[in-house]
């Protein structure tokens, strides 16, 4: 039994939790009779389609992401030599896991919001609007439908925070062993007995490190390609809901509207930031070896600096699905947009 539940765990929790809220979500959607009504359901619904995306991706990557992980965790080229080395790596460490408890505190306190700010309205309204399949607005009913829109909403909340914070520190990662790169290269002023040894033995790092961005591009690129493309539409009817949303009719709500819409700009912020990253780091390695003692090097060693330009020349990118680099331009690109199509939406209602 304990067999059993260990490998289908997922399946138990998605299945009559995640996957049919999102579906009574969309079907909600689709029998709304205005455009008032679809925007109150269509803006989470959007979102829990990126949710749906980023599930199926990491199932479907699980053996890749496992070995990833394995590899980062245990691998011994990957181990750090010096007490710098270990200082930096473990400051950069605690900022990321504050960071995570900052992201998981304010991305729940979107769903607790609105799940109290409906508590304190006259009449029976759902925090998070879906299709329920029986009558719930009377006493007992409308706690039966509040309960599962609770508890729905945090494990999608719980499952989407973790999946984003995992591809982040994929990447979060490599930017790091970029950044590792760069200072064993800025290391080497001693030209000697080992000099040639370190060089190779970066070299090598650099090797396995291009191998791991490869493996991490091919993990997180469908989740961010699907988290971009739907974020501009979420933003959109996110904000046409705020001009709906009265912040003295329903403060909660209204609250809670504005601390989603700058959840989903985070959402978007950061995969684009830590891509963009791996990419900026990457591309130092150039100026990191200047910063040897080349100009003491024997002729063999020079050219051999000289092949490893040549090949850092060829950019480090992650791209989200081959169509597009994932940075701080796309990210800007798609604040562009979501206003475009605000703005679009807005007209077409009027």
């Amino acid at each position: 039994m304990w067999a059993f539940l260990k490998r289908n765990y997922r399946f138990l929790i998605h299945l009559p939790i995640t996957f049919t809220f999102i579906g009574l979500m969309w079907l909600e959607a689709f029998i709304s009779s205005n455009m008032e009504q679809a925007s109150q359901v269509l803006y989470m619904s959007i979102t829990e389609m990126a949710l749906v995306v980023k599930i199926l991706s990491i199932w479907y990557h699980r053996t890749e992401a496992w070995e990833l992980m394995h590899e980062l965790q245990h691998s011994v080229n990957l181990e750090l030599r010096t007490q710098n080395e270990q200082f930096y790596w473990k400051r950069e460490q605690r900022r990321f896991k504050w960071f995570f408890y900052i992201y998981i505190l304010i991305s729940l306190g979107v769903v607790y919001s609105g799940c109290t700010g409906v508590l304190f309205v006259n009449s029976y309204e759902l925090p998070f609007a879906y299709y329920v399949p029986f009558e719930w607005r009377n006493e007992r009913g409308y706690w039966y439908a509040y309960g599962y829109n609770v508890a729905a909403m945090t494990l999608t909340c719980i499952s989407n925070i973790t999946l984003d914070t995992l591809g982040c520190y994929f990447l979060f990662h490599l930017s790091l062993l970029y950044c590792l790169l760069g200072m064993r290269l800025r290391g080497l002023k001693d030209v000697g007995i080992n000099f040639d040894q370190d060089l190779r033995g970066i070299f090598q790092l650099h090797q396995r490190v291009r191998r791991l961005t490869a493996t991490c591009q091919s993990i997180v690129s469908p989740y961010i390609l699907s988290q971009i493309i739907l974020s501009a539409f979420i933003i959109c009817f996110s904000g046409y809901r705020l001009q709906h949303v009265g912040i003295r009719a329903n403060p909660g709500q209204f609250t809670a509207m504005l601390q989603f819409v700058s959840v989903m700009i985070l959402q978007i912020f950061l995969p684009c930031y830590y891509g963009n990253e791996v990419t900026v780091n990457a591309h130092q390695l150039t100026n990191e070896v200047y910063n040897t003692n080349w100009l003491q090097c024997n002729p063999p060693i020079r050219r051999l600096l000289n092949s490893y330009m040549e090949h850092l020349k060829r950019p480090v990118q992650i791209r989200a699905g081959n169509f597009f680099a994932v940075g701080l331009p796309i990210f800007v690109k798609t604040i562009n947009n979501a206003y475009s199509f605000f703005a679009l939406l807005l007209n077409v209602s009027k």
